[in-house]
């Protein structure tokens, strides 16, 4: 479609082109624009080039010559273009968007240019190239551990992609991730200010600069009324909020500052400390080295046969080391090294009996200009001479002294000092695992934890912080986002007992009635007592949990939930079994469950097809073949044609044995079995003959 008079000017003024540095080349500018949607990169340069030499630099022209000089990958030439427009239009959008773009700075760098181009962008028009750049600075704020800002860059980039399936996907992701903390993920809006305030108008202006991401510059106006308003309750927290939008290591002074004006007891005093800390830790987090060991080896064949016969090294079977530098091969075996023998059985270990790896040790053979050598890498701070001494008796004394170290690592202290590294034998029960991982993480709450000298209790042990006044608010802080991330990953995780070790307050159930949760952080849905909440308001609280991945929070509703005969509007039921199939403890428990769901999905006039699915795997750990093969029957024979159930019931298949990848029915280990056509064998179902064998294993017509 041609450009007219009417259209916004290319050079992102927000203008429209007939009142705009385009007015006079609005042709030109129709060809440049075809051409470049055209894929015609080097002949719009030289268009531009041309104009440029007839009619100056124009910020329309610059904008153009910027996109194109991107698109052929001259980043060199599209920086200098940027600078050069900026030299022109010092506050022009989409110029500091190309200066974000082709920067080579380092991230918070380019993140002030990402907000000068927020800054100068207009409500009417987004610059074309804004995305990108809050796209490009947001992956690089993740790389450098700016968790705080490139988060809050990602949530704008998907609130301005306007449902951009992608930039939904890439925050989805993120957000649904178990491995970064809750509190980062959660909302956290600018304070509401009184109506009584005197700088209501300007505080307008700021919430506004906020709402378009323009947070350096609404900062920048808090700051200006705070010296007008010292003491603002309402302007410390904006103060804090927006420096923790940027990840500033101010926001940790501004939250402190902020609890100063509030009751410190309370849920938001431990909140504000709580994203205080991890600010602090974000910029200077407790760490400490792990170290390398290099040891030569005179004779490394026989070194190798003394750990395989020991019963405290276990063999790493195929680390999956490529070759792609034959200057520096591979190692030749990895073992981990435990701090006791090796259990003959894990069928019945108990938690003391478990060997913990105390090290790794890689082994190299002779290379041209070095001596075969072993690398030991304790898995632990501070565990090389134990690993060394260890190491040393397993090989009867031939390991020698060091050869040199090297710091390969920081490893939090915290993780550290709590970490297991258990070294199962190979027959323990996954159920045996779980029970026992569970049973150490609690042992060590309560036993380990108190002793621990950390940063963010200003180097006191949380013994320590519980019997001094000023650092209990650090200690509760600390507590909160254990466990919140604990409960990310498990909905029964709590750390009351912890607490109350520490004769701090336990949190409790609370009455949700009069509760505004549209004031209420995420953090905090967890801890109402889910049977007192309207429909409405459960409703909310499982999305608003299922979307942040707060496991705890939508587990608690979802269980509600399905107790109820009104159920809330716009939740899919479906979606809140599926949530709940992983938290029964039971086969039966899940069998149950799926019953439930079906019949539900039902009601509601959907297909249960991947209630079927569910149910499949879940009948034959039970060892009920015939009903599993009744139920591919009915997939075949009633659902087979929606979308996708194919798919994944053939996946199903091939994950369970029962089918090659290719599609052939696979053999059973052992003796040949003989099988009716069409049928398909299956752990659990006997062999037989012809028409014999009907009904004794997983069937499926061709």
């Amino acid at each position: 479609m041609a450009l007219s008079s009417n259209d916004f000017c290319p050079c992102g003024s927000g203008d429209k082109i007939r009142f705009c540095c385009g007015k006079d080349i609005i042709k030109e500018l129709d060809k440049i624009s075809s051409a470049i949607e055209g894929e015609q990169y080097i002949a719009t340069l030289k268009q531009i080039d041309s104009l440029i030499e007839e009619k100056g630099n124009l910020g329309c022209l610059l904008a153009l010559r910027g996109i194109a000089l991107m698109a052929t990958g001259q980043i060199d030439a599209a920086q200098a273009n940027a600078m050069e427009f900026l030299d022109i239009e010092p506050e022009n959008s989409t110029a500091w968007a190309q200066r974000a773009i082709t920067s080579s700075d380092e991230p918070h760098k380019i993140m002030e240019y990402v907000q000068k181009c927020l800054e100068h962008s207009s409500a009417e028009q987004i610059p074309q190239l804004i995305l990108p750049a809050i796209q490009g600075v947001t992956d690089a704020l993740f790389s450098t551990g700016n968790l705080f800002a490139a988060f809050s860059h990602l949530t704008l980039a998907s609130a301005i992609s306007r449902g951009n399936q992608q930039a939904v996907m890439r925050m989805f992701q993120f957000v649904q991730n178990p491995d970064y903390p809750l509190l980062l993920k959660q909302r956290l809006p600018l304070p509401v200010k009184s109506d009584e305030a005197p700088y209501a108008e300007a505080y307008e202006e700021i919430f506004e600069l906020s709402r378009r991401g323009a947070w350096f510059l609404a900062l920048d106006k808090v700051e200006d009324l705070l010296d007008k308003h010292q003491g603002d309750q309402t302007l410390l927290k904006a103060t804090a909020v927006l420096n923790t939008y940027l990840g500033q290591d101010e926001g940790v002074e501004a939250w402190r500052d902020y609890i100063a004006t509030i009751d410190n007891a309370s849920d938001e005093a431990i909140e504000a400390e709580a994203y205080a800390q991890m600010l602090e830790n974000q910029s200077n987090p407790d760490v400490q080295p792990i170290h390398r060991v290099s040891y030569n080896i005179s004779d490394l064949e026989k070194f190798q046969e003394l750990l395989v016969a020991s019963d405290q090294a276990r063999l790493v079977p195929s680390p999956g080391f490529s070759n792609d530098d034959p200057d520096n091969p591979p190692p030749r075996a990895i073992f981990v090294i435990t701090d006791r023998p090796q259990p003959e059985s894990g069928t019945k270990l108990t938690l003391e009996q478990v060997p913990k790896g105390i090290a790794s040790v890689y082994l190299f053979g002779k290379q041209t200009d070095r001596d075969a050598r072993i690398e030991l890498v304790p898995s632990s701070i501070g565990g090389e001479q134990e690993a060394g001494d260890i190491l040393s008796d397993l090989v009867d004394g031939i390991l020698g002294k060091p050869d040199s170290t090297e710091e390969i690592s920081q490893v939090p202290v915290l993780t550290d000092t709590m970490a297991w590294n258990p070294v199962f034998p190979e027959d323990t029960p996954q159920e045996i695992i779980q029970e026992l991982s569970l049973e150490h993480r609690n042992t060590s709450l309560i036993n380990v934890f108190p002793k621990i000298k950390l940063a963010a209790l200003g180097g006191l042990t949380p013994e320590e912080a519980s019997v001094d006044f000023n650092a209990r608010i650090k200690l509760d802080a600390c507590l909160l986002i254990i466990e919140s991330n604990l409960q990310c990953r498990d909905h029964n995780a709590s750390l009351n007992d912890v607490r109350k070790s520490l004769s701090l307050d336990p949190i409790e159930a609370t009455d949700p009635t009069d509760v505004d949760f549209n004031q209420i952080p995420d953090i905090r849905l967890a801890r109402y007592d889910v049977s007192k909440l309207s429909t409405q308001q459960l409703g909310d609280v499982y999305q608003r949990c299922f979307f942040v991945g707060f496991r705890k929070g939508f587990i608690n509703a979802a269980e509600e939930i399905v107790t109820r005969e009104e159920r809330p509007e716009h939740v899919n039921m479906s979606d809140v079994y599926a949530a709940l199939l992983d938290s029964r403890d039971s086969v039966e428990g899940r069998l149950d469950l799926v019953a439930q769901a079906k019949a539900a999905v039902t009601t509601q006039g959907e297909s249960p097809a991947t209630w079927l699915l569910r149910e499949i795997p879940l009948r034959l750990i039970n060892q009920e073949a015939q009903v599993a093969s009744d139920l591919i029957r009915k997939l075949e024979t009633d659902h087979i044609n929606e979308p996708g159930i194919a798919e994944q019931l053939y996946s199903l298949l091939v994950q369970m044995g029962v089918m090659n990848p290719d599609g052939t029915r696979a053999t059973p280990p052992g003796p040949e079995a003989t099988q009716s056509e069409g049928g398909i064998w299956t752990p659990g179902s006997e062999a037989g003959s012809g028409g014999d064998s009907e009904g004794s294993g997983l069937w499926i017509p061709d």
